[in-house]
């Protein structure tokens, strides 16, 4: 009896584990570390508690390949003995149409957490269609800054909805073995005030 008890403790405590780690601060001497897209790139603006210092504050973004790259340095004593102090970079080179995830380095208190937030730049457009031939799929991206929740539809020659998904992310993807060849209709609503239209063809396999 004693070990049943200590065995539904234990499965209490790891499906309670994750409520706790959701909420943790991105460093230890920062309260807050945010990044936001602006028109022509990403502003990283963190800031370091009062009475917490560091010596140099290095900006990491990953590259496509997942590994963090030395992207600016900023020499020196960073915080204040005093008060909270507010620091920011900003990125004017992107990864275009992908997500961007930063990190800093706090002097030698180590890494921050990582943040992540999606860059979309398709001109004059909201939306744009990128075929990946290896994974046999279409990749739709579109502007959706506020992470509303948008929903897809795809038709085909004769109007119908052969494909429907929601999302409040980016992109959705849809698999090109699922559909025959020819041409088909998207249409993303519930993010914009007119709905984001397009249309990718498929050629015979």
């Amino acid at each position: 009896m004693f070990n049943l008890v200590l065995n539904m403790k234990r499965i209490c405590f790891l499906l309670l584990l994750p409520l706790f780690c959701f909420g943790q601060e991105p460093h230890a001497i920062l309260s807050s570390l945010n990044a936001y897209k602006q028109t022509n790139g990403i502003l990283i603006r963190w800031v370091i508690k009062g009475g917490d210092q560091c010596n140099g504050t290095k900006v990491f973004r990953a590259n496509i390949q997942g590994h963090f790259e030395l992207i600016h340095d900023i020499p020196g004593i960073c915080g204040n003995s005093v008060k909270d102090e507010t620091y920011q970079y900003f990125d004017s080179n992107p990864i275009s149409n992908n997500y961007n995830t930063y990190r800093l380095e706090m002097g030698y208190q180590g890494f921050t957490e990582p943040i992540t937030i999606f860059y979309a730049d398709f001109g004059n457009q909201q939306h744009k269609v990128f075929s990946d031939f290896q994974n046999n799929s279409q990749r739709i991206l579109f502007a959706n800054d506020l992470n509303r929740d948008a929903l897809l539809q795809v038709f085909d020659s004769t109007g119908r909805v052969i494909h429907s998904e929601s999302g409040t992310d980016n992109d959705f993807v849809i698999q090109s073995s699922n559909l025959k060849s020819g041409i088909y209709i998207y249409r993303i609503s519930g993010v914009s005030e007119n709905p984001m239209q397009g249309k990718f063809y498929l050629a015979g396999r």
